[in-house]
């Protein structure tokens, strides 16, 4: 009975020149062919010795697969080593120091802030690779470079998650929620506007929700003839605009500091009523402002010591 060939799956590495800056990727090329393929490729022999068939004649990295060949074949059986110790043979020399310390660097420093989860993982995960770390290490650059929200919504998960694999699609999930139920992009500062009055947990100005359709005055400074009108017409505080109380009472204090607020009650003096004015027995040729009179009460007894009788403003 004839027997059947399995059939290799997925494509095999570029031939390697020996060049630093392509050497992990053509490790992972290699290795995920050998993993895809383990039915075949099932001995540390078989691995190796197909491996070293991918580095190119002529160059340094075709003179280094040749000379480790030759060591394989001298020995009585053949025998070409450990899987493990030959990928460590092959990065001491071809994985150059220094992109190593550039991985380490770029995997603690490439922080998401606000870029999208996706796009920023993938760029991360890159140098993740190229580290050679361990998973720990890789897990705890991982929540260091997140973004602080989404870092600190991953500590409320339960029970927490102990492979980077498992975080990663943690976050993943985390990230793409929040972009379902916060529309609009992050880092333009359109979408929601926060209402000031939300932070600062002022009142709103009463003169707004009393139904009573006026200008747009200012709630602080100088009054205008209009404003001042309004505010008397509606029984409000002529200081801060609400109502309830009379500026000699407002409870609301100057937003100037250093210098206190004008003295209310000569703001209030247009609150006499009608009838109370009435009652004033000073005419309109006495010199005395009526106003004034009727708001303060005197401050002495107003007596002349040679006996003439003044009269008295009570």
């Amino acid at each position: 009975m004839a027997s059947t060939t399995a059939k290799l799956l997925g494509s095999p590495p570029e031939p390697f020149d020996g060049k630093g800056d392509k050497a992990i990727a053509f490790w992972n090329t290699l290795e995920n062919y050998f993993n895809v393929n383990s039915g075949i490729f099932n001995t540390d022999d078989k691995k190796i010795s197909s491996a070293l068939t991918y580095f190119k004649a002529g160059t340094q990295a075709g003179e280094w697969a040749s000379d480790r060949m030759a060591i394989a074949l001298a020995k009585n059986p053949v025998s070409y080593g450990n899987w493990a110790h030959f990928k460590d043979a092959f990065k001491e020399q071809f994985v150059p120091p220094q992109t190593q310390i550039e991985a380490i660097q770029k995997m603690h420093s490439l922080h998401q802030r606000n870029r999208e989860f996706n796009e920023w993982y993938q760029e991360w995960s890159q140098y993740a690779r190229r580290t050679g770390v361990d998973e720990i290490t890789k897990m705890f650059a991982f929540r260091n470079a997140l973004n602080a929200a989404l870092a600190n919504k991953l500590l409320t998960v339960s029970p927490q998650p102990t492979t980077l694999p498992t975080l990663v699609e943690k976050a993943r999930e985390f990230d793409r929620n929040w972009r379902i139920f916060n529309k609009g992009p992050t880092n333009t500062g359109q979408g929601r506007r926060t209402n000031i009055r939300e932070i600062s947990g002022e009142e709103p100005d009463i003169n707004r929700t009393q139904g009573n359709k006026r200008p747009p005055f200012k709630r602080r400074g100088k009054l205008t003839p209009q404003e001042r009108k309004h505010r008397m017409d509606h029984n409000l505080c002529l200081y801060c605009g609400k109502e309830g109380h009379k500026a000699l009472e407002c409870p609301v204090p100057s937003k100037r500091p250093g210098k206190p607020r004008p003295n209310p009650s000569v703001r209030q003096l247009d609150t006499i009523a009608d009838d109370a004015m009435e009652k004033l027995s000073l005419g309109e040729d006495s010199g005395v402002n009526l106003a004034s009179a009727n708001y303060f009460e005197p401050l002495v007894d107003m007596n002349i010591d040679d006996g003439t009788n003044v009269p008295s403003f009570a």
